[in-house]
This record gives C-alpha cells, structure tokens and sequence, in this order.
C-alpha cells in the first residue's frame, strides 16, 4: 500500500486510491447526517403537515421575504434548489392555494412567487416541527461551542474563492 499527498489519500498496490481512515470517518459522517437530518424531517414535514422539506423551505423563504414574494429565480437561489424544481413544487402549492405566481408588471421575463395566507398558516404550524426535529436530530446533540465550530467550518466548506 503506497501512501500519497501527505497520507490524506492512499493507494492499494494496483493504484486504486482511498481515503485515510479518518478522512474518510469525516467525508462519510458528513454525507450520513446530512441524510438522516433531511430523511427525518422530510418525513415529520410530511407526516405532520403534507408538505417535504423541500417545499417547507420554499414556504419559509416567501414567509421571511418582502410582501411575501420573491423572483422565482432568487427563491431557486436561496433554497438551492433548481429552477425547474422549484417550478415543480409550486406546482403543487398552487394546487394547495398556499402560493401564486404573480407576472412583474415592468419586465414580462420575470415571475414573482407569492405566498397566499393559507401558505402563510401552514409554514407557521410547521416550524414547530421544523425546528424541534433539527433540535433533536442535530444541534441539541452539540455543545454552544461545538455548534459555532461547526458552522464556521461548514462555512468554510463553501465558501468561494476569490477570482485569480
């Protein structure tokens, strides 16, 4: 077993690479609790109120959002979702009478989505369930000082790096 870039990265005598031991503890722990955070509160989300994470985070970016509408392409944005997912999911939530897509009067390319007082009642009942299944599942688990390492690693994460 040959050992490369300063061990962060191994390789079988075939030259298959791996992960060090506790690189890989760290990339997979990573990948499972993001997958049994978002698993459970999908299906609390779901159970409790008909909606998945997904659309409870569209309905809560519009409650938090000026007049309670958004461009569909900033709302795509802050949810980190696709703009044809997000399409989709409004699909469902007009269907529901929660949201609206409402044309920009001053530039025809642009639509605005709009959440209704129905939408409005439902994100509400389902913060309750929201943050006491993330507290449960995930930051009740951390200490103040360890939630705060978290976030600004994570931050780290993601951050992007200055053009060259």
């Amino acid at each position: 077993m040959a050992i490369s870039d300063e061990q962060r990265i191994l390789e079988t005598e075939d030259g298959l690479k791996y992960f060090a031991p506790e690189r890989e503890a760290a990339w997979l722990g990573l990948l499972r609790a993001h997958a049994a955070l978002t698993r459970g509160l999908d299906a609390e989300l779901a159970a409790r109120h008909g909606i998945g994470l997904s659309a409870y985070e569209l309905l809560s970016r519009l409650a938090r959002a000026p007049d309670g509408a958004l461009r569909m392409s900033h709302l795509a944005e802050q949810t980190e979702l696709s703009l044809s997912r997000v399409s989709r999911l409004m699909d469902q939530l007009e269907t529901r009478t929660l949201v609206e897509r409402r044309a920009c009067a001053s530039d025809s390319r642009v639509t605005y989505a709009t959440l209704l007082p129905a939408g409005r009642e439902l994100v509400r009942a389902a913060q309750d369930t929201f943050f006491t299944v993330v507290d449960e599942r995930f930051l009740g688990r951390l200490s103040c000082p360890e939630v705060e390492l978290l976030g600004s690693l994570l931050d780290r994460l993601v951050a992007r790096k200055p053009a060259d």
